[in-house]
């Protein structure tokens, strides 16, 4: 399980993620849909650990 709590963040003063907390679990299927500059590429970053959140933690749990 993938679990994602509160994160956040931001380049400069522009606020890009804020408080995203969610889970994903084996098997599951998601997909990211949004307008250009809205975070989906910095979430992906995060989660590949590429990138720290500012604020908030990712928790990878074995199954």
């Amino acid at each position: 399980m993938l679990t994602i709590h509160n994160i956040s963040k931001a380049y400069g003063l522009s606020p890009i993620l804020k408080n995203i907390t969610f889970s994903i679990n084996p098997g599951d299927r998601i997909g990211l849909i949004g307008p250009n500059g809205c975070g989906k590429s910095t979430l992906m970053r995060i989660l590949m650990q590429q990138e720290r959140p500012d604020s908030g933690h990712v928790t990878l749990s074995p199954t």
